[in-house]
């Protein structure tokens, strides 16, 4: 793509300061926020933060090639600027004014307090065996990656698959806004980033918000199993949406009416009452490991179905998906198997692992670390988990991180807490290579880096047992 400065104005409401260079109307082909990543021929956005100033690195967004920059001051450079009351408002009025010249099939967007990326990497899968697909990459799914995924939309793409997260009230309000989907999706809601949110009612009340910026009559896939399934099917009436479901339910379009896991794969029976009317049974499987994952597949069948795909369509798209890096990722152990789930956590993201674990032949080990962002509610939730793996049939239960010290106690027998990491994982390693537990889990939320007790854990038992 390439977009000239006049449209960048007539987009964000900006005025255009300096001069120009040449006769030649300046044209930019990208759009940056970061001189580290900036490519030659950019648009520069310089942000503001708490924390952070963009317009300080006009000068070196320069010297790397941007022609032109995008600011909420006035500054001397030798490109042209484009002078805007807020540059994090203006990138979405700009990506929200290109997503609307681009004529796609279907834009559909993701949401949810688990299961969103996973949900939004297999809708990609599924939908990139039919037509070109754009796809939010890794987590750029706030106010300020999600602007910068829809200016990567070009004519050839069919299809985008863009995820909206949130840590507050309103910000899902802002982003759908924006992104203007023709189907949307909410995975679950449950107790993630509650210091933001307040309550559970909080977290539904903004999930929800992905239906403010939903097409006229377009299409709402929703979880039955879900708290706030209700209230949310009472917001898509107000606002005149089609109403598309996913669960265990027997109301729901794509029910999810039988599962099976092994080592490998997870094996399910779909039963969908497609747009039409008509019903069917299907049974399919992943090279993948956890129910949660079975119930991420029936939100991408239900949003495909959703978009006009088949069925035969939509299973290639399934079969082949292998998970999301951090995500329910397995690794071979000499008896069992390790799940590496260490991208984030909360409460229930925690208790979907626990329970895949427990769904493994043989003894099991949690490797936990400290869910972070919960608020007054902290140590209650933390033991509440651990109390629900010592249910779940879990032996062993290690934790690390000041927010975890009481989970040992409310275990039980087989709980420990440790000070380091280092410590955490010689225990681990010991109780596997002593065959006292065969299989592993890890995780924790990012600040607790719980992928370093995946990654140590995995070199350690596999070089001693194919040195043994």
């Amino acid at each position: 793509m390439a977009w000239t400065l006049s449209q960048l104005v007539e987009a964000t409401n900006g005025v255009l300061t300096g001069e120009l260079l040449g006769e030649d109307p300046i044209r930019f082909d990208s759009v940056s926020t970061d001189t580290r990543t900036l490519k030659s021929g950019a648009l520069y956005a310089a942000l503001k933060g708490a924390n952070f100033d963009g317009h300080a690195f006009i000068a070196e967004a320069v010297k790397q090639g941007a022609v032109a920059v995008l600011i909420s001051e006035p500054v001397e450079t030798i490109v042209p600027s484009v002078l805007v009351e807020d540059t994090r408002i203006a990138l979405g009025e700009f990506a929200a004014w290109h997503r609307q010249k681009m004529q796609l099939k279907a834009l559909i967007g993701v949401t949810g307090s688990n299961g969103k990326t996973t949900t939004k990497a297999l809708l990609a899968n599924i939908l990139a065996k039919q037509a070109q697909v754009l796809a939010t990459a890794g987590n750029l799914n706030n106010d300020y990656g999600l602007p910068r995924t829809l200016l990567e939309l070009t004519s050839s793409d069919d299809y985008a698959v863009i995820e909206m997260g949130a840590n507050h009230h309103r910000e899902i309000h802002y982003l759908t806004k924006i992104a203007r989907p023709d189907v949307a999706v909410i995975t679950l809601a449950a107790g993630a980033h509650l210091e933001g949110f307040g309550s559970l009612d909080g977290v539904i009340e903004t999930k929800g918000e992905i239906m403010d910026g939903l097409k006229p009559g377009g299409t709402i896939v929703l979880n039955t199993d879900s708290p706030g399934f209700e209230v949310w099917c009472a917001k898509a009436k107000r606002l005149d949406l089609k109403v598309f479901s996913f669960g265990e339910s027997e109301q729901a379009n794509v029910r999810l009416a039988a599962f099976q896991q092994n080592h490998d794969r997870i094996h399910f029976t779909l039963r969908l009452t497609c747009l039409d009317g008509a019903e069917r049974s299907v049974q399919t499987s992943m090279p993948m490991l956890g129910f949660h994952n079975a119930m991420n597949a029936a939100a991408a069948v239900a949003a495909c179905l959703a978009v006009g795909l088949t069925w035969e369509q939509i299973q290639p798209g399934l079969e082949d998906f292998d998970g999301v890096a951090g995500r329910l990722q397995k690794s071979a152990l000499p008896q069992g198997v390790l799940i590496d789930d260490t991208y984030n956590a909360n409460p229930a993201s925690v208790k979907a692992a626990i329970r895949t674990l427990a769904g493994l032949p043989g003894e099991s080990v949690a490797c936990l670390g400290a869910m972070a962002e919960l608020g007054a509610e902290s140590q209650s939730l933390h033991e509440d988990v651990a109390r629900y793996a010592k249910e779940k049939g879990v032996a062993s239960l290690l934790v690390f991180g000041v927010a975890a010290q009481s989970m040992p106690e409310a275990f039980g027998e087989g709980g420990e807490y440790f000070e380091t990491q280092d410590a955490l994982i010689a225990r681990a390693i010991q109780l596997l290579e002593q065959n006292q537990v065969q299989n592993a889990l890890v995780k924790g939320s990012r600040s607790t880096q719980m992928e370093k007790v995946s990654q140590a854990i995995v070199a350690t038992v596999a070089d001693r047992n194919d040195n043994g």
